[in-house]
């Protein structure tokens, strides 16, 4: 029998020859031994190269359950800035805002629009901001423009007498720009844009056809007042009076809005209140009280009365015309809501007159200029029968806003008595953002409750 040796273990480390090491022991020890590196996807082990798959679908899970399941957990009502940032406006707003830019093609269109973007993206920048006039001037703009400035300033004409040629055809549309004209010539002096604004106001001071009673006609043809001219010059007569410091100037802006109450107001009967669409010699006339022309008269109204109670000077001697202003759009809140009869929740094209359909135009801009006034004048405003009656006419509106962010149905702005609505509006879909961003501010000056915002029942 064979003597059985039994070996000494080696004192000192062992050395492996590669011939006793098979393959897969060298392919194994080789990757064991390769160093761990982030930018080497192939040193990753198995672990971290699959542990962005439950991330993500982690990230797709809290996406829907906030979504869905958190409702309004995200909005912060601490200060007014986070409150604008996180405002939930129940509908798209970004698409009212891309059609409003991109369907406007007349001078009040843009000079619409431009208003809505400002009152939007820069509240702090519009007349209805809490401190408007930052040392009592017109606010500055910092290295890039404001948005609304950017969008409009490629249409404005500063080689012209008035800021838009509108083939000679209105009067007052043009100076729907003149706001944007001063705000733009503050930051940028290539173009003149602040000659521009002047000879604006000097054609309209001294040049423009004027009506039997003194007001300045809408029209350049023939002398005759519309209702949509109130919103159109008005408020760039005040604007310019503050860039000027002319308190003279401010006073004749409130005096040219009496002038078209005296001939536009309806005195008596169940449109008590409201005002007629156009008076004239034309066979355009309209003695009807439609409602988009009643919110273009109304908000061009609040533009015009924020800007006196924003710029110091004027707020404190201008108190008579605040007055003035403040009973004067109420005469027409109070009217819409006494002719407010349409079963589908929205002012009818034509108030008080029960063979017209309701539309989203004239209910949006009206509901705007509740939220503006509530803010404005709580005392008179911010009571239930107007800002409730503000609620209802946004949850109709906003209930039939699709997609496309366009509301309907929308009355045809350029055929105001066409009984056939139309699938789009310029001016509508910058009346949806006028009342959205009034609706906000309404909401975070704390005016307007939390509970308000929950009222809207989006369809």
């Amino acid at each position: 029998m064979a003597e059985v040796r039994q070996r000494k273990k080696p004192e000192g480390p062992i050395t492996t020859h590669a011939a006793d090491v098979t393959s897969d022991e060298a392919t194994s020890n080789t990757q064991d031994e390769l160093p761990f590196a982030w930018s080497d996807p192939s040193t990753w082990p198995l672990s971290l190269k699959f542990l962005p798959v439950p991330i993500g679908l982690l990230a797709i899970f809290m996406a829907i359950y906030t979504q869905y399941f958190m409702g309004e957990a995200g909005f912060d009502m601490s200060t007014y800035e986070t409150c604008t940032g996180t405002f939930n406006y129940t509908f798209r707003i970004n698409a009212a805002r891309q059609q409003a830019e991109e369907l406007a093609t007349h001078s009040w269109e843009y000079g619409t629009a431009a208003e809505a973007i400002t009152e939007l993206v820069n509240p702090e920048k519009a007349v209805f901001a809490a401190n408007p006039f930052p040392n009592d001037k017109i606010p500055n703009q910092g290295l890039k423009m404001d948005q609304a400035l950017l969008f409009v300033h490629r249409h404005i004409r500063y080689d012209n007498i008035t800021l838009f040629d509108d083939d000679g055809y209105s009067v007052s549309d043009p100076a729907s720009l003149g706001i944007t004209a001063v705000m733009i010539g503050q930051r940028w002096q290539l173009g003149n844009y602040l000659t521009a604004a002047e000879r604006q106001k000097d054609f309209l001071l001294n040049d423009a056809p004027r009506y039997i009673n003194g007001a300045i006609s809408h029209r350049s043809e023939v002398a005759e007042l519309w209702s949509d001219a109130v919103s159109m010059f008005p408020p760039f007569l005040a604007y310019y009076a503050v860039h000027k410091q002319d308190m003279a100037l401010l006073r004749a802006a409130v005096h040219q809005i009496q002038l078209y109450r005296d001939a536009l107001l309806i005195p008596d009967g169940a449109k008590e209140g409201l005002w007629k669409h156009i008076v004239g010699p034309s066979d355009m006339a309209d003695d009807g009280a439609w409602s988009t022309g009643n919110a273009w008269a109304a908000y061009g109204m609040a533009r015009v009365r924020a800007t006196i109670s924003g710029w110091g000077p004027s707020r404190e001697v201008m108190g008579e015309e605040i007055g003035k202003l403040d009973r004067w759009i109420a005469e027409i809140l109070e009217g819409a809501v006494r002719t407010d009869d349409d079963g589908s929740g929205l002012l009818r094209n034509y108030l008080g007159q029960q063979s017209w359909f309701g539309e989203t135009s004239g209910t949006s801009l009206l509901a705007a200029t509740t939220y503006r006034m509530a803010v404005l004048n709580p005392k008179v405003f911010a009571q239930p029968k107007y800002l409730d009656w503000a609620h209802a006419k946004r949850s109709a509106v906003a209930s039939r806003v699709d997609d496309d962010g366009f509301a309907k149905p929308a009355v045809n702005p350029l055929k105001h008595a066409s009984r056939e609505p139309v699938e789009s509006s310029p001016e509508g879909a910058s009346f949806l953002l006028m009342m959205g961003s009034a609706w906000r501010d309404c909401v975070c000056r704390h005016v307007c409750t939390l509970e308000d915002q929950g009222k809207v029942d989006v369809q």
